[in-house]
């Protein structure tokens, strides 16, 4: 029988013994631990939280705060989601292949491969599954309704999901991975001058837009939609880095109630858009940073995954 006091006792090492799924949910645990949500002013602002349970000064910090368009601005929102349908005979394949998963298309970007990045592609898995938990409690918050129960014209070319519309899942978990995939890249050996997610830095972000606009143009999402994923997703992504490496986070926001133009109009979904303001912009980036603490079986898998980008 395995006693507290003895040597192996949850040791980081002890992740080499397991297969693939009981590794996942050992490192998931760990890094879900302390997560927590919490409605603010009202219904439609709310915050994703965390304590770190392992200190002993146990203290809950802001990762994310996100507060939703209004009613109105989802409507007006209409208008692009219609004109994006003319996309649709071009994109059409990568839409359906884009349902599940797409990491067919993140290897075409960063050379994945099975044989060679398997850890990697378990650090992957993991920010997909803290994506899919934490943007689904965020749409169980926010209720928002998707574009074809305002219009009947909209005719999404796909079945529209069973779950709400804001934040885009698709889009919180490709930008989440497109971070994620970068700060590997930056943190391994011998990444070279510049670093290689540096290089890589602008065809990652693009595919995650590509596949959060995809969204829009298959009829089942705005792009208001799209802008708080790629905000989420960044977090969710740097909060998984910072657990792992024992670094630190900025808190970041989005503001849907200010993602419009100057008179009121839609505003589209951009990458040019900076999500490094302080204030008064629909993101947000806070000056300081937070301390998450470290996650000593998240570091494991993460030193694991930085050996094959060697």
């Amino acid at each position: 029988m395995l006693h507290v006091n003895e040597p192996g006792f949850n040791q980081p090492a002890n992740l080499a013994l397991w297969a693939e799924g009981p590794r996942h949910e050992a490192c998931f645990s760990e890094l879900v631990e302390g997560l927590l949500f919490k409605t603010r002013s009202g219904p439609k602002d709310a915050s994703l939280e965390f304590a770190n349970l392992q200190a002993s000064n146990i203290q809950r910090k802001t990762l994310v705060r996100l507060r939703a368009p209004s009613k109105a601005q989802f409507q007006k929102q209409l208008d692009l989601v219609a004109a994006y349908a003319d996309l649709r005979a071009d994109r059409a394949v990568e839409i359906v292949d884009q349902k599940v998963p797409p990491f067919a298309f993140w290897s075409a970007v960063a050379g994945l491969t099975p044989h060679r990045h398997k850890k990697t592609l378990q650090l992957l898995d993991l920010v997909f599954s803290l994506s899919v938990l934490v943007e689904m409690r965020f749409k169980q918050i926010f209720a928002s309704i998707r574009p074809v129960q305002f219009s009947p014209q909209i005719q999404p070319m796909i079945e529209t999901p069973g779950h709400g519309s804001w934040p885009s899942g698709h889009a919180t978990e490709a930008f989440a991975v497109a971070v994620l995939l970068e700060a590997l890249m930056n943190h391994a050996p011998d990444a070279g001058h510049p670093p290689n997610g540096s290089l890589s830095h602008e065809q990652l972000q693009r595919l995650a837009a590509r596949i959060a606009t995809n969204r829009v143009v298959a009829g089942v999402h705005y792009p208001v939609d799209s802008a708080v994923g790629r905000l989420l997703g960044t977090a969710l992504a740097e909060f998984l880095v910072a657990r792992a490496t024992g670094t630190r986070v900025h808190e970041r926001g989005f503001d849907g109630r200010l993602f419009e133009g100057a008179d009121g109009a839609p505003l589209d979904f951009s990458l040019h858009q900076s999500m490094d303001h302080t204030h008064g912009n629909a993101y947000t980036r806070s000056a300081g940073t937070l301390s998450v603490g470290n996650a000593p079986l998240l570091n494991w898998l993460w030193e694991e995954a930085l050996k094959e980008w060697k």
